[in-house]
């Protein structure tokens, strides 16, 4: 399967899996799709960084998932796999 792929799906099951605690939710999800806790921590906190806290933590609903979410999700993914060589 494709890395972007990877982060589509990862994304899409972000989607439906949202709850009050949206960073143990993501971190699950990332860990759920096979990668280890220092990746999906630091794809976590690339993606916070991006949109801030305040607005992740009110993702409840999929169609609230701003616009270029995937995107935003493949190049965190993408920016720790390049610092965790």
């Amino acid at each position: 399967m494709g890395l972007t792929r990877l982060f589509l799906l990862f994304g899409c099951t972000l989607l439906t899996a949202c709850s009050s605690s949206f960073e143990s939710k993501f971190k699950d999800g990332c860990r759920n799709w096979g990668a280890n806790r220092s990746f999906c921590s630091c794809s976590y906190n690339n993606v916070e960084k991006h949109y801030g806290e305040d607005r992740l933590e009110q993702i409840k609903e999929p169609w609230q998932f701003p616009e270029d979410w995937a995107d935003q999700v493949q190049r965190a993914g993408f920016a720790c796999m390049a610092k965790l060589k």
